[in-house]
């Protein structure tokens, strides 16, 4: 399994792809972010004539993204910690390989481990209509939270919209079931006002009743704590706000909405009161009973998609 640094060689190949990238530069959280709290981590800033981004190395954790004439869309904690090995707060983090509190072992981290270990950027181009594809990759062998080897890519395109496609490769001699989810934090400018629509009239699993199953009468907002699995959902979704954000997907059939609310968000460090105010997740995957199987040797894939409308 990755450990929380870059080796040597890791860090050769990404100055030298950040070298040749005109749209790339690489600082850290501590001159991008000087009032966050950590020891800093390496960050790659993407600058185009379309869009402008902010990516942590450790999880391939898209952090900002805004069109060159449009809103920020996700929202970063000012108090996310960036410190190795820390779960960064806001943004996309991506969940892997598992979503939520481990089925089986509770013992184990929530979401998984991906999103707290270094990728490495394998390609960075631009493409001929202007946006940017770059490639991360993580190697997991096997190990005492997930006992098979596997490795993940993530392919994001960042230009009018920004598009991250996530492939989970079996390299194991055994089959697995693997969950995951990408844990979008989308800025709001109020949180009594936002609605998410795309939602309305469908099933939902309620996770401060133990996944009980409940139904969404109208569209979804966010009167106080809401953390619901809605499964199945293959439309688009929309949250209508300030700014309004599409969601498309492909192969992502989970929804996932959470925001903590006013108390629980006062008690959780790196969110702080208030700020609970400012975002809600929207979140894509295959969770719970639609988590993947992946056969020995085999590999799947699935994109999500969002942009301002």
């Amino acid at each position: 399994m990755h450990i929380n640094t870059l080796d040597a060689q890791s860090t050769l190949h990404l100055e030298q792809l950040v070298a040749k990238s005109s749209f790339l530069h690489l600082t850290n959280s501590s001159e991008q972010y000087p009032s966050a709290p950590g020891t800093g981590l390496p960050l790659l800033i993407v600058e185009t004539e379309l869009c402008s981004a902010v990516i942590s190395l450790q999880g391939a954790h898209l952090l900002e993204f805004k069109t060159t004439s449009g809103d920020p869309l996700l929202w970063l904690s000012p108090n996310c910690d960036f410190s190795a090995g820390t779960a960064l707060r806001g943004g996309v983090p991506l969940c892997l390989p598992w979503f939520g509190v481990n089925q089986s072992d509770a013992s184990k981290p929530k979401h998984g481990f991906a999103r707290n270990n270094f990728w490495e950027l394998g390609e960075a181009r631009q493409l001929t209509d202007g946006s940017v594809a770059l490639e991360f990759v993580f190697v997991s062998d096997a190990n005492d939270l997930f006992p098979f080897d596997f490795s993940a890519e993530l392919r994001m395109v960042l230009g009018n919209s920004a598009k991250l496609e996530l492939t989970i490769n079996n390299t194991d001699t055994e089959d697995f079931d693997c969950s995951w989810a990408m844990h979008n934090y989308h800025r709001v400018s109020s949180l009594t006002d936002v609605r998410v629509l795309g939602l309305a009239e469908r099933k939902y699993l309620d996770n401060f009743e133990g996944h009980a199953e409940k139904h969404q009468a109208g569209d979804l907002s966010f009167p106080g704590p809401v953390d619901r699995v809605f499964p199945d959902i293959q439309n688009p979704v929309t949250i209508k706000g300030s700014p309004s954000i599409e969601i498309t997907h492909s192969n992502c059939p989970s929804v996932v909405t959470w925001n903590p609310g006013a108390e629980a968000a006062r008690g959780i460090a790196d969110i702080g009161e208030g700020q609970e105010q400012f975002y809600i997740c929207l979140e894509r995957g295959a969770v719970l009973s639609e988590q993947w199987h992946l056969p020995a040797g085999t590999s799947k894939s699935a994109w999500m998609e969002f942009k301002q409308i």
